[in-house]
């Protein structure tokens, strides 16, 4: 799996995101999200050391920040456990579609000592709510009202024309291992979309079964 990420990825590639400057209009970009048979083999977007930092292999960086219920959640409280990290908003149509699979996957993984946290960047409390409202999370969704959590886990030189580094990782996926270091790290691709987080569950079986064979 880790291999697998070693590989540079034009920074014009991310451009179709929703945190691009050049986004899809709704109805192309909801019409992308919804082909989850596309998924490739290997992640097309995945950040690499040459797009800076973090990037996999690195640590993760901390945050405190309010979840849905009020309770205040630091990335690093949850050192021994697999975190799978998705930034969202409630406005991007890939953050939608991926929406009920984040649900299924932590049903999934649900005991087996993996922790999933959703991110949402930047809205106000009705955008928040609105994400919130579409169906019920079974994880905590955090409310990074300024976006400085999410910018801190940007990369340098992804999309670096993007003034607000928060945007740029709207629907990214992050698994952090229980040592508290990337080890997987991917960015939306509006042309093949995993909706289905093919990739995320497989990072995230990686390091159960290294943990097992530890």
């Amino acid at each position: 799996m880790r291999a697998r990420l070693a590989r540079l990825v034009l920074p014009a590639a991310l451009s179709a995101g929703c945190g691009g400057t050049a986004a899809p209009p709704p109805a192309a970009a909801s019409s992308a999200a919804s082909s989850s048979d596309s998924t490739p083999a290997e992640p097309s977007i995945a950040v690499t050391a040459e797009m800076g930092t973090p990037h996999v292999g690195d640590a993760a960086p901390d945050f405190d920040l309010v979840a849905q219920d009020g309770s205040h959640v630091k990335l690093s409280s949850l050192r021994g456990q697999v975190v799978m990290l998705a930034f969202v908003t409630s406005w991007c149509p890939f953050s939608q579609a991926e929406q009920p699979h984040l649900k299924a996957l932590a049903e999934q993984y649900a005991g087996k000592n993996v922790k999933v946290v959703a991110i949402d960047i930047k809205e106000d409390d009705a955008g928040f709510r609105k994400y919130l409202d579409r169906m019920a999370m079974p994880f905590p969704v955090l409310h990074d009202t300024s976006g400085a959590a999410t910018a801190a886990f940007t990369p340098d030189h992804a999309q670096p024309a993007i003034k607000d580094r928060s945007a740029v990782l709207v629907t990214s996926n992050i698994v952090v291992n229980p040592q508290g270091k990337i080890v997987f790290f991917t960015m939306v691709d509006t042309l093949h979309f995993d909706a289905q987080l093919v990739h995320v569950r497989h990072a995230i079986d990686d390091e159960l079964a290294h943990a097992g064979g530890a």
